[in-house]
């Protein structure tokens, strides 16, 4: 049992499955003479040529160090060779066992709690408990760590202690480490560690236990049953291929957020796991969360276990996404400063501050006050006791809208630039074309959604039953799933993908993006960029919804076939 729990403890890889995954990340100083402290290496259009994602890729050494080891790069410029350490998914006996060691495997002793008969609620109580120490508690100092290197210059401060600390790090370490040879954020990572282990395993370890207290033996043995304990058991078992592969992929240095700390001299390559889905660690890493609410049947086993992936993907969103984009600037800047200056120009340039569905928003521009007028029109008319095939034909003609008729404008703006000679032979510029574009576009966009809700409310029939409350959350599921991938195509193709950019400015080449969710996902907007339309259907509890979700969907695939394609 120790064997498996410890397996799955380590959710910390996924910090390699967001960090480590840029060209950028193999940027290391350039001389360990020079005293201009860290620099980045130029990227090779080779090296542009991998993907730009927030998913792990394999670490190899890019250039041949003593028995193979990383290189390691501070911040001010020192280098040093990585010692081997402790695999932290083996298990060792006791006499190599520090301090912390013996707090982490400990943790199985959550399970005494189910022997004295303690309340439900008390399960519930400490996995929450463990679930904040590592998603708010590992979060604040790390984010602290980013911002102000705050472990890294505590540690340096402590001289009284660094006696015992040195006595502490190197148990379970081999012989080509030795504290005083190890400049401190090293040593400081290395203690960092040890405080991991201990809050993950409690982590993990309190969640089995909480499931455990929530499992009732079936009275009867249906098909359903039976199914329900082969799926969980599958989940279970894929998440446990996925953090031992994990680890296998990206190794110590990202599996326990090593570049909050320093850096590494190393090349990038996909591999396995990180190759299936974007965060793998902490979307495929959470499968077996519902895996167990399958097997214990239980609502609130379900519940908690989304509050508690609510939180991973939180940590993800609010601690390491922003700590990429602060040590790996080259994957949020467009480095084509040709480009830039063409579509950015305050003067000639084609975007500004455009509105992005509600993003921008200025009530003194005319356009964007439109927008606000007709969504309050709409929504209006929809408290009013109109027919229920109004709505529909509401949501119908915004959809065909969107996807039909501003598709045949597409089409012959690209194959007779129809729109802009439009205005060109009207006096006007190719800048004002599009500005005109991207107002229409944007509006048609909103309506087309708020519609669909409009209608959604007209068909609500929702119970107050557990079955309901499953439905209601399901959707909400499906929503958010909807919003994170619209999100991720945004982050992707930035307002000149957004706005379809490439059929109008020909300044600009067009470039196919197969960075981000589009290397999991081909036209992400067309698929995942549907799931919030059958989670609005299913939270309605309505069939003719659910038609016009696939209706919908049916009108876009239509839109990518004729036009995108």
């Amino acid at each position: 049992i120790l064997v498996v729990l410890m397996d799955l403890t380590d959710e910390s890889s996924s910090s390699s499955a967001t960090n480590l995954t840029e060209d950028s990340v193999s940027e290391v100083i350039a001389s360990s003479s020079d005293q201009e402290g860290l620099r980045r290496r130029n990227v090779g259009e080779d090296s542009k040529k991998v993907d730009q994602d927030t998913s792990a890729e394999e670490l190899k050494p890019s250039s041949p160090h003593p028995e193979g080891k990383l290189k390691g790069v501070t911040t001010d410029g020192k280098t040093f060779f990585l010692p081997k350490t402790k695999h932290p998914l083996n298990i060792t006996p006791p006499s190599q066992w520090s301090f912390f060691d013996w707090c982490k495997n400990l943790s199985i002793l959550h399970v005494f709690w189910l022997f004295i008969g303690m309340p439900k609620w008390f399960f519930v109580v400490n996995f929450i408990f463990w679930r904040l120490a590592y998603n708010l508690g590992i979060g604040v100092v790390l984010y602290k760590q980013s911002h102000t290197q705050f472990l890294t210059k505590t540690f340096g401060q402590m001289s009284d202690f660094r006696p015992l600390f040195a006595r502490v790090l190197k148990i379970g370490m081999g012989p080509d480490y030795k504290f005083e040879d190890f400049p401190d954020e090293f040593n400081a990572w290395l203690g960092f560690r040890h405080f991991v282990d201990v809050i993950l395993a409690n982590d993990l370890v309190s969640y089995f236990v909480f499931c455990l207290a929530f499992w009732e033996m079936p009275t009867e043995f249906s098909f359903w049953i039976f199914l329900s304990y082969a799926v969980g058991v599958l989940l279970c078992i894929f998440t446990l291929w996925s953090k031992t592969d994990a680890y296998r992929v990206v190794k110590d240095f990202a599996w326990y957020w090593g570049d909050f700390f320093f850096l590494v001299d190393q090349n990038l390559t996909f591999d396995r796991v990180f190759s299936i889905s974007p965060h793998p660690m902490y979307t495929l890493g959470y499968t077996f969360f519902y895996g167990m609410s399958l097997m214990t049947q239980s609502y609130p086993v379900l519940y908690v276990s989304l509050f508690g992936h609510f939180c991973q993907l939180a940590f993800l969103s609010w601690v390491e996404n922003p700590h990429i984009e602060k040590t790996y600037p080259d994957m949020v800047e467009d480095p084509d400063s040709e480009k830039n200056k063409i579509l950015y120009n305050t003067q000639t340039g084609y975007f500004r501050k455009d509105l992005i569905v509600f993003k921008n928003m200025d009530l003194f521009r005319s356009s964007d006050l439109f927008v606000v007028v007709i969504l309050l029109y709409s929504t209006i008319l929809s408290l009013t006791n109109q027919p229920a095939s109004f709505y529909v034909a509401q949501a119908v003609l915004w959809r065909c809208l969107l996807n039909l008729a501003l598709g045949w404008v597409l089409h012959k703006q690209s194959t007779e630039r129809w729109w802009t000679n439009t205005f060109t032979n009207h006096g006007y510029n190719n800048q004002f074309a599009f500005e005109n574009w991207k107002r229409i576009y944007n509006l048609a966009l909103v309506m087309t959604n708020w519609t669909f809700l409009c209608c959604a409310l007209k068909y609500a029939d929702i119970e107050f039953t557990s079955t309901a409350l499953v439905k209601v959350t399901m959707g909400g599921v499906l929503m958010a799933l909807n919003i994170w991938s619209s999100v991720s195509v945004f982050e992707v193709l930035g307002d000149f993908g957004w706005f379809y950019g490439d059929f109008f400015i020909a300044e600009v080449a067009s470039t196919l993006y197969y960075s981000g969710i589009y290397r999991f996902i081909n036209n992400p907007d067309s698929t995942v960029g549907f799931a919030g339309y059958y989670g609005i259907a299913l939270m309605a509890n309505s069939w003719e919804m659910f038609i016009l979700a696939m209706f919908s969907q049916l009108i876009n695939f239509l839109f990518v076939r004729y036009v995108e394609t």
